[in-house]
């Protein structure tokens, strides 16, 4: 496929495509994939990646969620040509810093007949709305009272202080038409849209308003977007045609079922590596996240270890499903983890990882950078994530335990012994302790046990000599001494 292939609205001659979050709930992980998308399909055909922010709504704005899209965005290598901190000749990309020109496009409307003052209380359109909903209804969502209100009714509420909703006139009849590109074109009839509200009574733009006005001010011309957003196609459609506006193409993608939450709910829970930045904090590799979000809901499986430029070379927007779900496996997400930390992530990546993990545990910084050095050849082949660090490490950063009844034995003293002899002759322990064993394997267990627990790290998944390394052979030696009569 190639840029030529790729379907353009009429009048456009590139593609500009944004992410706009709006600040209701911080960066969910699974976000990444919108983000990705949009990102991928810019990319993929030399056009704009635009990051704005829907902050209008300020009733459910969520302290510092916005910024969590910026750092979440840049730690993930997904930056944006047009935006926050980034600029641009279509700015500002705030919608707070834009109400002069959502103002201009209602006035516009009410000019032209398309829009009209609805002063309607909350109180009768309840009882509209629930008249609505029961069986054989003769009206939608809003019965069009305030359509045809009098001069004289317009008057009296005026002075009993009633503020307008401004709302916009749908036709009584026709066929509004949108263009999905997975899906082709999606028609509704206008008859089955109510006259809905663009501008509330406080002044403030609704949503099917400003991203109107916005996207066409900032020339968007493909907007991607999960499945819910089909449902708005069509007023935003009718939005677009009354203030003469050319629609964008659209591609809607699956939704993401997530463990622990339930579409509908505002928030997702905390502490189960749902958001980004929980990921980030437990040591996950930014380019292992895109590379299983990309995955996520796409037909065309990417490159094991695909690079960001391999994901935009490969990038087919016809391989992304046309289911309504997929689901997320975090346990997935952390096999991908593991594959990147054991072959692909650097060495300096796992290692300041390491390090940071040490000194949140309380470990002074030069220790904490010596054990991190000497134990990434270690913890490569082991690691899922950050958080596994701890246990694995446990015996590295406490005094080794002192010797109990068990460990002071003969058994456990020849086996230390052999230890300190492998050391100080700079041989392998395990190759040593199997020496001396014999074929037995009840006596190879007891060997490596006796030494293990002569090390501090009884209980440990790691073999004697990756012990050793992560010690230090000094450390390791001196541990050894400390066991009675060992030498």
């Amino acid at each position: 496929m190639n840029g030529r292939a790729l379907p353009m609205p009429p009048g456009r001659d590139a593609v500009r495509v944004r992410f706009a979050p709006n600040g209701e709930i911080p960066y969910a992980a699974f976000f990444t994939r919108t983000i990705l998308y949009s990102w991928l399909f810019a990319r993929r055909y030399a056009g704009a990646f635009v990051l704005r922010l829907d902050d209008t709504d300020l009733d459910h704005q969520v302290t510092g969620a916005m910024r969590s899209y910026l750092s979440g965005m840049r730690w993930l290598g997904l930056d944006w040509d047009e935006g926050p901190e980034a600029g641009g000749d279509h700015g500002p990309y705030r919608q707070s810093e834009r109400l002069h020109l959502y103002r201009e496009a209602i006035d516009e409307l009410l000019s032209q007949g398309h829009a009209y003052p609805c002063y309607c209380s909350a109180e009768r359109l309840r009882e509209v709305a629930a008249e609505a909903r029961r069986p054989g209804a003769v009206h939608g969502a809003y019965d069009g009272r305030c359509r045809h209100a009098s001069a004289a009714d317009i008057s009296a509420a005026e002075r009993e202080g009633r503020r307008p909703a401004i709302r916009l006139r749908t036709p009584d009849d026709g066929v509004i038409e949108s263009h999905d590109l997975l899906r082709g074109a999606v028609r509704v009839r206008t008859s089955e849209i109510s006259d809905f509200i663009i501008c509330r009574s406080d002044g403030w733009p609704t949503y099917h308003l400003t991203v109107v006005v916005d996207d066409r001010h900032m020339a968007i011309s493909h907007v991607l977007r999960g499945v819910e957003g089909l449902s708005t196609m069509a007023p935003q459609a009718l939005v677009h045609q009354a203030l003469g506006f050319p629609v964008p193409y659209y591609l809607h993608f699956p939704l993401v079922r997530t463990p622990g939450f339930t579409m509908g709910d505002r928030f997702l829970p905390r502490g189960r590596l749902l958001y980004l930045d929980e990921l980030r904090r437990a040591g996950y590799y930014p380019p292992a996240v895109v590379n299983y979000y990309a995955n996520l809901g796409y037909s065309v499986p990417c490159e094991e270890h695909a690079s960001l430029d391999d994901l935009v070379a490969e990038f087919q927007y016809s391989g992304i499903s046309r289911k309504e779900f997929v689901n997320q496996s975090l346990d997935k997400l952390a096999w991908m983890n593991r594959t990147y930390l054991r072959t692909t992530a650097p060495v300096r990546f796992v290692e300041d990882l390491v390090r940071q993990r040490l000194r949140d545990s309380g470990v002074a910084d030069d220790s904490a950078s010596a054990i991190a050095t000497r134990s990434v050849p270690v913890l490569r082949s082991r690691l899922a994530v950050g958080d596994d660090i701890g246990s694995l490490l446990s015996f590295a950063v406490r005094p080794a335990p002192a010797v109990d009844g068990a460990d002071d034995n003969p058994v456990a003293r020849h086996w230390t012994a052999v230890a300190l002899e492998a050391l100080s002759r700079d041989e392998p322990l395990a190759a040593s302790l199997r020496t001396r064993a014999g074929p037995g394997k009840d006596v190879r267990a007891e060997a490596i046990r006796s030494v293990l627990r002569s090390l501090g790290a009884h209980g440990t998944p790691l073999s004697p000599d990756d012990v050793v390394t992560v010690l230090g052979p000094e450390e390791a030696t001196h541990r050894l001494r400390q066991h009675p009569r060992a030498t």
